[in-house]
């Protein structure tokens, strides 16, 4: 009789790193059993653990993460982790553990953090945003109750990471809470343990180096880089703590933080004077747009939905944007087209934009420096949603909608009515 642990590697379209974790599960004397996001349930129950993979979720529309979180089987999730299942989301696996409000886990499941948009800092300056791959030091905090910390080693694990929205992003007094319950699990350091901010020890600028954070009761943690990819002495030691804590079967009581996750506030969308929109449609389909619209549909929102690209530039009044529109930074006119948007009481939009505008600032700057139009004083990207209800429900739809957050993450984003 096989007595090995079971772990579920769960898949959802556009996961991978399947065969690496496969390897690293048997590597670590247990069996790897692949689960689909719609295989029967049932299937899951009767593993002891369970790993989300990285990849790229649903080609990360809208957002990285956020449609798997909605998915029904992150429901039975919750229940495992209430149960004291060990839970193990990597790269994107620890973005819907996040958007699904399991790490670092309240008493309502609620968002309370954020991974979000790369931001590598040197000395106080952004030195570079977007995707970003290397190999980097992490090291375990020996103080927190996890279950994929080795306590028996301390040292430093070399791992991979590749990610574009790696960056733990929390509010003042939530960083306090995870630091004073010690769930930051894992930190980006030096080779040799040390804790610097600036990158490249900090790979992505995540709020004091975090590159893992785990719930209260210790058995699920989200980790954006991949320790399944490594070999030996390298990310083997969290898989090794995990199949301790099964075999274990320690006592397990269920703890939640007692933070209560921030409400979308949606204000209206207010201009500046010395600004001009632009507002980008697309010639082709929208593939986004429609994953969005049937996620909600199965959530009970009875809409449609579409997006649209929205750019707002400050620039010297006797500027002509003309020529900005032609450089194709803006938009691609193979695919995209500007237009204007009509006011109708059969649908809402709201307009998503995040906090730091990362994207916008990086626009701006190919424009100023490839391009010399060092006129342009800013510029603000944010994505516009239309939402329109089949029936006369629309209010009911919208409010299902924000609150499900998968329009914008209250920690990174702001929402406007637009």
């Amino acid at each position: 009789m096989n007595n090995k642990p079971k772990i579920a590697f769960i898949q959802f379209p556009g996961s991978n790193t399947e065969n690496e974790t496969i390897a690293t599960i048997e590597r670590n004397n247990m069996v790897a059993v692949p689960h689909f996001w719609n295989n029967p349930f049932s299937q899951l129950r009767a593993c002891d653990g369970y790993i989300i993979l990285g990849g790229f979720s649903y080609e990360d529309r809208s957002r990285s993460g956020i449609i798997a979180s909605l998915d029904p089987i992150m429901e039975e999730v919750k229940k495992a982790i209430v149960l004291g299942k060990p839970v193990l989301g990597i790269c994107n696996g620890a973005q819907i553990l996040v958007e699904s409000g399991i790490v670092p886990g309240n008493e309502s499941f609620g968002t309370i953090a954020s991974l979000t948009q790369n931001k590598r800092v040197q000395n106080g300056q952004i030195v570079g945003t977007g995707y970003f791959n290397t190999w980097c030091h992490i090291k375990p905090n020996q103080k927190s109750r996890s279950a994929f910390i080795d306590k028996n080693n301390g040292g430093v694990l070399s791992v991979p990471l590749a990610h574009a929205e790696g960056r733990f992003m929390m509010s003042k007094k939530l960083s306090s809470i995870i630091k004073e319950n010690n769930l930051a699990t894992y930190r980006y350091c030096t080779e040799s343990g040390e804790l610097t901010s600036d990158f490249p020890t900090n790979p992505n600028g995540s709020v004091d180096n975090v590159a893992a954070l785990g719930n209260l009761p210790g058995n699920a943690m989200a980790i954006m880089p991949h320790p399944e990819r490594t070999i030996g002495g390298g990310g083997d030691a969290v898989f090794k703590a995990m199949h301790k804590y099964i075999v274990q079967k320690g006592a397990y009581s269920y703890r939640a933080l007692k933070y209560a996750a921030e409400k979308i506030t949606v204000s209206p969308f207010e201009k500046s004077p010395t600004t001009k929109e632009i507002i980008i449609s697309t010639i082709i389909a929208d593939n986004e747009a429609s994953s969005v619209e049937k996620c909600v549909q199965k959530l009970g929102a009875d809409t449609t939905v579409k997006r649209y690209v929205h750019f707002e530039i400050e620039a010297d009044k006797n500027m002509d944007l003309k020529d900005v529109y032609k450089t194709n930074v803006l938009f691609n006119p193979s695919k995209e087209f500007m237009v204007n948007l009509d006011n109708t009481n059969k649908t809402k939009r709201f307009l998503v934009r995040e906090k730091e505008n990362i994207e916008g600032r990086r626009i701006k700057e190919i424009l100023q420096k490839r391009f010399g139009f060092d006129k342009i004083k800013n510029i603000q990207k944010s994505v516009v949603w239309e939402i329109s209800s089949k029936k006369n429900q629309l209010e009911k739809d919208v409010d299902l909608i924000i609150n499900s957050h998968i329009l914008s993450n209250p920690i990174s984003q702001v929402c406007h009515e637009y």
